[in-house]
């Protein structure tokens, strides 16, 4: 359980730079970098595949490709566009606190799945996380905003909630019934697989956004389309197929109720990377959020420790 903690904190602490790195990408909209991210995950992604497949591995029936397919479409595409119109139409507290409500989500549609534990268990933990997300997004929540398109923007932070935490605990059901395909091949074949979707994409708004878009932008030297590649380029790579492969690591090793509660490190690793860039520290109230945020983890960790010795025990019972 320990190695599974490692990775998920480890994927966690990576994904947490997706809150900083588009700062630094000025001149470039949001579905732009959206689309080079991933084109850069889809282009490292098949030179993976081809190396695999040099080698003699990474070949798997099209069932396989079908479900790399559909996850990519709906945890890639449909997610960061709910993301990115819900930034538009709604308040990023708002759009914050209905995602960070995911490891809630996860927490109780995996158990409901799998029935790893009693769900009385999960009550305490998912309190604590749901205060933490109150208490850390207050301020912002107490500005209020008032416009026609303010609950189309909810609308898609709601998506956005389901699309994140479908993919979790199909991510990690899938890997658990299929151990052929290994976390570093899935990463890849997901990978591959969004190729098609920023191709799809991209066609969309090349026909009917021809003339919003400024190609020669692109072939500019200046220092911003140098930190536009770059900024995608480790995106692509660090953010998302190395975060991915460290999560399916995860996914293969810990319970799907542990694994929601770690969850809450992406938020958490990410408000250390804004408050270091912003150069401040923690307001009374986040500190208090993170606080409770951590206590959840423990507890989970604690309550996940102590069913997996029970269960040895048994077993060692039943033995003699």
């Amino acid at each position: 359980m320990v190695k599974g903690i490692a990775y998920a904190l480890g994927a966690c602490l990576i994904w947490g730079l997706i809150f900083i790195i588009p700062q630094f990408l000025d001149g470039f909209t949001s579905i732009e970098i959206t689309l080079g991210c991933y084109f850069f995950y889809g282009m490292i992604s098949l030179f993976f595949l081809l190396n695999d497949l040099s080698q003699g591995k990474g070949r798997f029936e099209w069932p396989i490709w079908y479900k790399a397919l559909y996850f990519s479409l709906i945890s890639t595409i449909v997610y960061y566009t709910s993301i990115i119109l819900a930034l538009r139409f709604a308040t990023p507290a708002i759009c914050a606190l209905t995602l960070g409500v995911s490891p809630i989500v996860i927490i109780f549609y995996g158990n409901w799945k799998k029935k790893e534990c009693r769900f009385r268990t999960l009550i305490l933990p998912s309190i604590l996380i749901a205060i933490g997300l109150v208490t850390i997004n207050a301020q912002q929540l107490m500005i209020g905003e008032s416009s026609s398109t303010y609950f189309l923007g909810i609308f898609c932070a709601f998506i956005g909630l389901m699309c994140w935490a479908w993919y979790v605990i199909e991510n990690s059901q899938f890997l658990k019934e299929n151990p052929e395909v290994t976390a570093h091949e899935w990463s890849t074949l997901v990978g591959v697989a969004t190729i098609f979707w920023v191709l799809v994409s991209g066609a969309i708004l090349a026909i009917f956004f021809a003339d919003e878009i400024n190609i020669q932008k692109y072939y500019a030297l200046d220092s911003a389309t140098v930190r536009f590649f770059t900024g995608c380029g480790v995106l692509g790579l660090l953010c998302t197929w190395f975060a991915a492969f460290l999560w399916n690591r995860a996914s293969v090793n810990l319970p799907m109720s542990l694994l929601g509660q770690l969850a809450v490190f992406e938020t958490i690793f990410g408000l250390v990377y804004v408050y270091t860039l912003d150069g401040r520290l923690p307001s009374v109230t986040e500190y208090i959020g993170i606080f409770l945020f951590l206590s959840s983890v423990a507890y989970g960790i604690h309550s996940s420790s102590n069913r997996i010795q029970n269960s040895e025990y048994r077993i060692q019972e039943k033995g003699q």
